[in-house]
């Protein structure tokens, strides 16, 4: 006998739970089973140079809330401990208002914030188009990122950041 697809995502977001706990904490009111899709990958330099974003437009007959979002997830002792970073926000309202907030990217942030996480969870939510054709969809992919060497990839950002700055101030000092 089959195990229906709907029994298999059950079954699926069960061990995920039991697997990563914070999930069910992370949010306030959604919960994993409420999510389209979870995936696992392993964390590397691409996540980290990815910028989180939230998008929003609102009118009298509906609007969207887009966003990729991440949470920094580390233990201390037995207790989970997570941290959403900061998003670039872009909002706009039918009356013509627009609001705007740059963010760093994720791997800046961290080091920024000092930490260096167990997990990151990228979460993503899709409404652009569920006020009209489309519907509503969320996803999330949890990052394991032990064995991922962070302090490594800073001190190349460290490095970049250096030589930029030194062409920088070599340019200034050259200047008649």
């Amino acid at each position: 006998m089959r195990v229906k697809e709907r029994d298999m995502k059950s079954y699926r977001v069960a061990l995920i739970e039991r697997e990563f706990p914070f999930l069910n904490k992370i949010f306030d009111r959604l919960r994993p089973q409420d999510v389209d899709d979870i995936k696992i990958r392993r964390g590397d330099s691409s996540l980290l140079a990815q910028k989180p974003q939230e998008s929003s437009y609102s009118w009298s007959g509906g609007g969207y809330h887009d966003y990729t979002m991440y949470c920094a997830v580390w233990r201390e002792g037995n207790e989970f401990k997570w941290t959403w970073v900061k998003n670039a926000v872009s909002s706009a309202r039918g009356n013509g208002s627009n609001y705007e907030e740059d963010a760093d990217p994720v791997g800046a942030q961290l080091f920024g914030l000092g930490l260096n996480p167990e997990y990151i969870v990228e979460c993503v939510q899709n409404d652009t188009d569920a006020n009209g054709n489309g519907r509503l969809s969320r996803s999330w992919t949890v990052y394991k990122m032990p064995g991922f060497d962070l302090a490594a990839y800073h001190a190349a950002q460290i490095d970049e950041a250096a030589t930029t700055l030194k062409a920088e101030i070599a340019a200034a000092c050259a200047e008649k």
